[in-house]
């Protein structure tokens, strides 16, 4: 009589499940502009002006820092990453997965915005800081904050803390944040017709089930961004163009933005 052979499947199947979460560690992400969250809406009369918007002065802090190895020490409940420039991070396991260039597609997304909102005859976006185009307006400005802040809970147990996951128990936690200097200046006369601070940031706690993306970063500038355009339209000239219901009700219901500290220079 042959002896039976125990299926290995029970004993597989955890393993398996360690696998498949063993890839929330790394977070991905990439810029998209508009960001989908709210409709276009236009000026009922824009300002005859050719703005010119130049990239940022890079002002960030220099700190990429990524601790999340100490997840897998027994007994340590968590691991954790900050990242100044997390576009500036190799992509690895323990790091982040971001791509974009936060000097030129935070000024770019202005350009987009003066254009859709109709608030003036002309905008581009000048890659190289030319000038001389027949500009009337020159929008300049400094990146001061473009941070993302991450955190995994092993509660204790390495790698089997993924399991609690599973049922429903936190995984970690992300924070973004945002923070621009912006000045319009006039062309001709060489004076500054307005200044403005764009910022915001956030803490999210994450689970496999509910929490928002790890990067909310395209949002986060929109819903500040059109905010702030009824200013600089009228800096111009312009009538502000009607904000998005969504983006009014959004902008009732979240609390005052909170500009991030300042790391850099």
């Amino acid at each position: 009589m042959r002896p039976s052979r125990r299926r290995p499947f029970p004993l597989l199947l955890p393993v398996a499940l360690l696998l498949l979460l063993a890839a929330c560690f790394t977070s991905y992400g990439r810029w998209s502009y508009p960001s989908g969250h709210y409709p276009t809406t236009a000026s009922a009369r824009g300002a005859a002006a050719f703005v010119l918007v130049q990239p940022l002065l890079d002002l960030r802090g220099a700190t990429n820092v990524s601790s999340m190895a100490w997840f897998y020490v027994p007994l340590v409940p968590i691991g954790w990453s900050y990242f100044d420039r997390p576009e500036g991070t190799v992509p690895g396991e323990m790091t982040t997965n971001y791509q974009g260039d936060p000097c030129a597609d935070l000024p770019r997304a202005i350009a987009i915005e003066l254009q859709r909102q109709r608030l003036v005859a002309r905008a581009e976006f000048a890659p190289n800081f030319e000038t001389g185009r027949g500009e009337t307006h020159v929008l300049r400005g400094r990146l001061r904050s473009f941070f993302v802040g991450e955190s995994r809970y092993s509660y204790g147990l390495s790698v089997y803390g993924q399991l609690l996951w599973g049922l429903g128990l936190p995984m970690g936690m992300s924070s973004n944040g945002i923070c621009v200097e912006l000045e319009l200046v006039e062309v001709q006369s060489g004076k500054t017709v307005w200044h403005g601070d764009i910022f915001d940031s956030d803490y999210f706690v994450e689970g496999l089930y509910y929490g928002p993306q790890w990067y909310r970063f395209a949002a986060m500038w929109e819903r500040r961004l059109r905010e702030k355009m009824g200013e600089l339209a009228r800096a111009l000239g312009a009538e502000p163009a009607p904000l998005p219901e969504q983006l009014v009700r959004d902008l009732a219901e979240l609390p005052a933005p909170v500009r991030p500290p300042d790391r850099g220079s």
